[in-house]
């Protein structure tokens, strides 16, 4: 885990602070599965989810991100996640705004 302007970036293989981060993010909203799932549950279909794969599953009204991810940035004062997959000629990425 290291810090980043203010910014928070975990790798997906720490799962301590993915569940730590994921926690503070969502407050009441963050719940862990007996699958090992750590998720966001917000009102709504509005989700963040880690799997015990290490892929990520998000979804909000109008578009949602199923896929593998390297990292998990958070920016817990703008109230966001950005995942982050490294690949041969670039790095992907999708933010999750909390609503």
């Amino acid at each position: 885990m290291a810090t980043d302007g203010g910014r928070v970036v975990v790798p997906l293989s720490d799962r301590t602070s993915v569940r730590g981060q994921l926690e503070r993010f969502a407050g009441s909203a963050f719940q862990e599965s007996s699958d090992g799932s750590l998720a966001c549950a917000f009102p709504g279909v509005t989700h963040f989810t880690v799997l015990p794969d290490g892929r990520v599953d998000t979804g909000m009204p109008l578009h949602s991100f199923k896929g593998p991810a390297d990292r998990l940035v958070f920016d817990h004062e703008r109230g966001k996640i950005t995942v982050e997959l490294d690949t041969e000629e670039e790095t992907l990425s999708y933010t999750f705004r909390r609503p």
